[in-house]
């Protein structure tokens, strides 16, 4: 391969590279009404109506998810949009929270585990140490014991000591 050879190769790539990077994805709608999503910025036509004059480019994502999402959005009905948008909205901010709640509990049964002694025994002096030198201060030993209980991962043996139960 000559010189030339190898610097058009390397421009070609850095082009494809560039081109997949920068990759915009458009929201478009159409004059029927029909919302879509495109890569391409121009010989874009409208899966509903098959049109290609008058379409108009209304926002632009770097991500398909967003573009999806806003395609979805688009398309709902003006009848019911409000109160759909408010409902989803609604469910993904319970999904959220939940999902941050399973992380915790994940995370704190893990220290739990930790706090463990060789036969099996949690107390609550073993994991206040164990939080201690963790550095978890916001975490209260009461408070994860307690959570643990009420998922059935633990039954109390005394006042101040506890045993897994799987």
């Amino acid at each position: 391969m000559n010189c030339c050879e190898c610097t058009y190769q390397k421009t070609l790539v850095l082009s494809l590279f560039e081109m997949f990077v920068n990759l915009q994805y458009n929201l478009i709608k159409c004059t029927c009404g029909f919302s879509f999503g495109s890569s391409k910025t121009e010989n874009n036509y409208c899966t509903k109506c098959g049109s290609t004059s008058n379409l108009k480019v209304v926002e632009r994502f770097e991500d398909a998810d967003k573009l999806a999402r806003a395609i979805s959005f688009a398309n709902i009905p003006s009848e019911i949009s409000d109160e759909l948008i408010l409902k989803i909205k609604e469910k993904e901010s319970k999904s959220k929270i939940s999902k941050a709640n399973n992380q915790n509990i994940l995370g704190g049964l893990s220290i739990l585990k930790k706090a463990t002694d060789t036969d099996g025994n949690l107390t609550k002096s073993s994991l206040d140490k164990l939080l201690s030198e963790e550095g978890l201060i916001e975490s209260s030993s009461e408070y994860l014991i307690g959570q643990a209980e009420v998922q059935g991962f633990l039954i109390r043996i005394n006042e101040n000591t506890w045993n897994w139960l799987s």
